[in-house]
Formats: C-alpha cells, structure tokens, sequence
C-alpha cells in the first residue's frame, strides 16, 4: 500500500490480541486475524483517493465477525 499512511488504535490493537487469547491462536492465528482485518483494505486503498488507513476497535470488531473467529478457533 505505497503511498497510504497507516495506524493502528491501542484499543484495536488490545481487541485483536485479547481474541487470539480467547481463542488459544498461536503465531498464526494471530496472523489470520490481521489478515481478516486488513485484506480488504489493502486490495481497495490502493486504487481510491485515500491516503490514510486507520484501524480503529470498531473497524477490526466489524471485520472479525462472529463467522470469521469461529473458523479461527476450528483452525487452531
């Protein structure tokens, strides 16, 4: 994403690591959930006029639906 400004909320950030607790994810499970997060973002940022990606806590809660950590947990 060249070009496109990123951070992360310290609430977002404590959200994505207190489910990969939860859940008992390792290294990769913690992977999956930032990719889950962020792969949206970095198919679309890069063909709009955004130059700014902020992951808020709402962001990544919305991202991580119920569905996508069940998978998550039934991987681990």
């Amino acid at each position: 994403m060249d070009d496109i400004s990123f951070e992360i909320e310290e609430d977002a950030l404590k959200y994505i690591v207190d489910k990969a607790v939860e859940y008992k994810l390792g290294a990769r499970g913690l992977r999956s959930l930032c990719e889950a997060i962020f792969t949206d973002a970095m198919f679309e940022l890069p063909s709009s006029d955004e130059k700014e990606f902020k992951v808020t806590k709402e962001y990544a809660e919305n991202k991580l639906t119920k569905t996508a950590l069940k998978k998550l947990s039934v991987a681990s």
